[in-house]
Order: structure tokens, then sequence, then C-alpha cells
């Protein structure tokens, strides 16, 4: 069990699979996996949509930073540096592994009470 304000976390997961459904093209596929790992909670969203370019992957949680292949879709550039807020003030943390081409895993680590 995760000691968390149910309502934020709830935001973390609905915008990481937002984000997973929307630059996923036709045909692709959002896999979400929630699981324990040690002393930790999972949370795991994982697309086959376009990737992020390596340039942006050190700004993609920046308030208002929207990449380059990001502005033709819907959002103010919110969306990813709410979710590292709401994480850390959980005493979590979130990553990204992402390449081009071969799209993005964002990983949530949250301690379990």
């Amino acid at each position: 069990m995760v000691i968390a304000d149910r309502t934020r976390l709830e935001q973390v997961a609905a915008n990481l699979i937002d984000n997973a459904v929307k630059y996923t093209p036709s045909g692709g596929r959002a896999d979400v996996e929630v699981r324990r790992e040690g002393e930790a909670a999972i949370l795991r969203v994982r697309d086959t949509g376009p990737g992020i370019p390596a340039d942006e992957l050190s700004r993609i949680f920046d308030r208002l930073f929207r990449g380059d292949t990001s502005r033709a879709e819907r959002g103010l550039g919110l969306g990813l540096s709410l979710v590292k807020a709401v994480v850390e003030a959980h005493g979590g943390t979130v990553n990204v592994v992402s390449e081009p081409g071969r799209g993005s895993v964002f990983s949530v680590s949250l301690p379990l009470g």
C-alpha cells in the first residue's frame, strides 16, 4: 500500500496514460503495468510512439516545455511537470527511457507505506 493523495496519483497515472495514447499511432500499443519491486510500488507506462529525441529528454519534465513533436498535439506542456512534482512530493521518483522510432517507457516509483 502507498500512503498518498489518491486524487493526485490518479492525475499522475492519467497524464502518463493520456500521453502514451496521444503519441502512439493507430495500430501501435500503450501498455500499463503496476507492480511491487522491493519496498516500492512501480507504475510503468510503455508506448510504441515516435519516441523522444535525446536532446529533449533532459527537459521534458520542465514546466511549459513542449518538444518539437508535441507541438502539433493538444496540451500546455504542464502534464509531465505535474507528474514529477506530485511523485516527488510523495517521496518517489519518475524517469523515462526513450529512443526515437522505438517509443517511450515512463516509470514511477513510490515508497510503500
